[in-house]
Order: structure tokens, then sequence, then C-alpha cells
């Protein structure tokens, strides 16, 4: 990929990754929920039944955040846990009646966004491959395994960032702010606020995060009608970050293609 195509896939999957957590975020009620924890939510949302073992292993999530999410879906009251039959040391986290219709609930949203997203999913796919990826199957995979597919994708590009920016040190909303910043050569503040989803104050928040960490400076003078007005730049160690994603992304192109050539073909008849 070109420089520029390589720049277009970022933006287009930042955009669809987005749009995505927030279809995750409507049905569990999470706010911009990380990526290992939207696997592991797919994953039970699936198979209803899933050992402690297995959510770890595929979301790769730890142990205690494992714990604490069946903790918080527990006090929801989405699922039990109990042990498991073949394996008494195994527990398994089962959904409850609630909890099997937030699943169906997520499968029809899910769905419905699939289908919004055949647009974007040609272009990501058109932008990634050379030549062109084959034609996907034509029976269309269920929603929640081609939605846990694209998840997986998602979260091997996040583990090409530094391991400043990842390990709970840059979370997906601080993410997002970097991308938009980096790309964007030069951002206000209060220009975050929407496509965030926060007030003022929240943006200004994520904006103290990503300085202390030292991926974003506030910047005066750059604005000429206005000296004092603060724009906010990447630093080198953000545009490090934000280019070890780029860099994954050209790893990982065609797999990324094909991925996202049968998301384009999505039909639900």
């Amino acid at each position: 990929m070109d420089d520029e195509a390589r720049g277009r896939a970022i933006g287009l999957l930042g955009d669809f990754n987005d749009r995505m957590t927030r279809v995750v975020d409507a049905v569990f009620g999470t706010s911009w929920a990380e990526i290992e924890e939207i696997i592991a939510l797919v994953l039970l949302a699936s198979e209803r039944i899933v050992t402690t073992r297995r959510l770890a292993e595929v979301s790769g999530l730890g142990r205690r955040a494992v714990s604490r999410l069946v903790l918080r879906l527990q006090t929801a009251d989405l699922v039990v846990t109990r042990a498991a039959a073949t394996d008494a040391r195994a527990v398994e986290v089962v959904l409850t009646a609630a909890g099997e219709e937030r699943a169906l609930t997520l499968h029809r949203e899910t769905t419905a966004f699939f289908s919004a997203s055949t647009d974007i999913a040609r272009a990501i796919s058109d932008g990634m491959a050379t030549p062109a990826p084959s034609s996907p199957p034509v029976s269309p995979a269920d929603a929640l395994d081609l939605l846990l597919r694209i998840c997986e994708a998602g979260a091997r590009l996040v583990r090409y960032m530094p391991a400043a920016a990842t390990r709970g040190k840059l979370a997906a909303r601080q993410r997002a702010a970097l991308v938009l910043i980096a790309m964007q050569g030069g951002v206000r503040p209060s220009e975050l606020a929407g496509p965030l989803e926060l007030s003022a104050a929240g943006a200004s928040h994520v904006v103290d995060q990503l300085c202390a960490k030292g991926f974003v400076a506030r910047v005066r003078g750059t604005v000429p009608e206005d000296r004092r007005a603060v724009v906010l730049r990447a630093t080198p160690a953000g545009f490090e970050a934000v280019g070890a994603v780029a860099f994954g992304i050209e790893q990982e192109s065609a797999s990324l293609a094909t991925l996202f050539a049968e998301l384009a073909a999505w039909r639900t008849d």
C-alpha cells in the first residue's frame, strides 16, 4: 500500500471500529469498551456457555480482568457461574434468561449494522487488496461469528502499538483521540468532544491523559487569527503509536481485505 492508501485505511477502519464499539456499548451498557472486552462479550453471546479460561484465551484479557467482567455481568443478572460438568476445576459462565435476551439483541443489532456497513467495508477491502480479494462464499456467516473475527483482527492491530500505548496504558477512547489528532495535523480540544461522544470537560480530561503520557502536546501561536488559541499535536511518541497501527495494517492487509470483502457482500436473506 502507498502512504495515501494507508492513511485512508486507518481512517476507514477507525470509523468502522467506532461504530462497531457503539453497537456493543448500546447493548451491554458499556462506554467505549476495550476490544478485548468486546471479544469476550461477543464470544459469550455467541456460545451462551463459556469457561472463564476460554474467555481469557480468546479475548486476551487477563484472569483478573475476566473475573471483573464476569462479576459485572453477574451483578446485572446477565450470567451465572457454575463448575464445569467435565472438569470441576473449570468455571463456566452461563447466560441467564436476561443474558439470552441481550445476546439476541446483539445479534439483531449487529445484523442491522452489517447491512448498513457494506459500502464502507467494500472501500476498506478495495483499499487493502492488490489485486482485489476473491469473492467470499455465497452463504454469509452468522453475524456474531463475523463480528468476533472482525474484533480479533482489530485486537491484532492494537498489539502492533508500542507497549506504552497498550496493556491498559492507552484506553480505547484515548487511542481514538490520538488517531484524530495525528491524522488531522492539529486539532482544537473542543473539536474532540463530538467524535468522542464526550462533554467539553470529558474531552479535556482525555487530552490531559494523552499529554501526561507524552503522546500529545498543547501548542499555542499556530492560529494566525488567535495567537492564544490552543491546538493539539501528536508528539513523536504519538506518531510512533499511530504509525505502528499503520504498519500493522500493511502487515495484515491481505487478511483484512478478505475479511471486509466478506462483510461487503453481507446480506440477510
